[in-house]
């Protein structure tokens, strides 16, 4: 077969075209340090770069939430630390107190011990991390607590409640905070049983003591009717000694719909269970009310509420301020309440020191699934320095061989065929 002009030019130049085409793909491999310049180039293992780099890019958001939350909860448990300290600071000076040496004057100065602990208490439970107040619950931006103006209690100003939660994966929120109410506040948890087969319209009711910032002794109660299968509306009241609700107005009754299967409290008002926030300031009256302990199943109906302490440790500590300034040295109940104030809030450290190593194992695992996916990104998408230098010279070898081909070619005429 005779090779024409016109065949041999094509060639040539097809040859030309792909020699060059390789040079300029080696040379910008070697100054990206990447082998993919477009998609064209591995359609699939751009693809799974793609899908690789949105999972870095979440991780990367992931681990700045540990970095902050790790930040925040350190700054809380110091604070709690610095609170805890000055609480066994107050239990000595209160033990001293009882001696039976001390007197007049010297309850005086006690008195003013214990009242600059309070200011230093209640400038901890308004200390913030990064601008947010650590004990506000989900309120970062206002500050939780604050002394009346005659100084005789300390009020909440705002709903300390809730948790503040962060993705650290993506299937997995961690609680990073503890609440004002967790760490001051009085919690009475509701417990018990309700018989599911109780008539539509019958009442199961419970009551307990609650106690405003003066040690003022009220009843709350709570009724839960019920409306339909496995569906109640709850109502409370708080009365006081003479049994006359203190409440402006009934509040709103919640709808408490219970799991037909296990018993379970499902949904309150069709929203997840959760603590009711308690707030009457015109009584000085502050607590959470949680109900989710409350199931029904088959038996007799009995509910009980408990808590977790009458008066918060502000408000004791105010009336043990008032007593030692009147001349009464604190009782055995008021030590006590501030002793029990002392161990839940060593509790409380042991908590959020639990939410420091769930941080810290998140990081870490983050860490090792980021390098884990970096070592794949650069298996497909890395340059062999080495091989790829060496490829390039080859090519440019070749490049100068069809250039050189082509000039002796090129410079013969039919005299050279005669």
């Amino acid at each position: 077969m005779r090779i024409s002009d016109s065949i041999f030019n094509t060639s040539y130049l097809s040859n030309l075209n792909t020699i060059k085409s390789n040079v300029t793909t080696l040379q910008n491999q070697l100054a990206t340090g990447n082998k993919i310049q477009q998609p064209s180039d591995s359609p699939s293992g751009t693809s799974e770069l793609l899908n690789w780099n949105s999972q870095l890019d979440q991780m990367s958001t992931y681990s700045s939430n540990i970095d902050s939350a790790t930040s925040f909860v350190a700054d809380t448990t110091n604070t709690m630390q610095s609170i805890q300290d000055e609480i066994t600071t107050d239990l000595t000076q209160l033990t001293s107190v009882n001696s039976a040496t001390v007197s007049g004057t010297d309850l005086t100065n006690y008195a003013n011990k214990i009242n600059q602990s309070i200011q230093t208490i209640l400038d901890l439970a308004n200390s913030q991390s990064d601008g947010k107040y650590v004990f506000g619950g989900t309120d970062i931006n206002s500050a939780p607590y604050s002394l009346s103006p005659g100084n005789n209690s300390v009020g909440v100003n705002t709903d300390v409640s809730g948790s503040q939660l962060i993705r650290t994966s993506q299937n997995v929120l961690q609680k990073i905070n503890m609440s004002g109410s967790e760490v001051f506040g009085t919690i009475l948890s509701q417990n018990g049983n309700i018989d599911p087969t109780t008539t539509v319209g019958s009442t199961v009711s419970d009551q307990s003591s609650v106690y405003d910032t003066a040690g003022t002794k009220y009843t709350f109660k709570t009724n839960y009717t019920k409306t339909a299968a496995d569906t109640f509306s709850m109502t409370y009241d708080i009365v006081d000694g003479s049994g006359n609700t203190i409440l402006s107005q009934p509040p709103a009754s919640k709808t408490f719909v219970f799991n037909s299967t296990n018993g379970t409290l499902q949904t309150v008002n069709g929203q997840a269970p959760a603590p009711i926030q308690i707030n009457l300031p015109s009584n000085n009256i502050y607590f959470t009310f949680d109900p989710t302990g409350v199931t029904e199943n088959s038996g007799t109906s009995s509910l009980s509420t408990s808590a977790n302490q009458n008066m918060d440790i502000f408000n004791t500590l105010i009336a043990v301020r008032n007593n030692l300034q009147s001349g009464t040295k604190p009782t055995s109940a008021q030590i006590q309440a501030i002793t029990d104030f002392n161990n839940r809030l060593l509790d409380n450290i042991a908590k959020a020191g639990n939410n420091t190593n769930q941080l810290s194992n998140s990081k870490t695992l983050l860490t090792n699934q980021q390098t884990q996916l970096q070592s794949m990104i650069g298996n497909v998408q890395s340059v062999d320095v080495a091989k790829t230098v060496t490829d390039l010279q080859n090519q440019q070898n070749v490049l100068q061989d069809i250039y050189h081909v082509a000039a002796m070619v090129s410079s013969n005429s039919l005299l050279n065929y005669l």
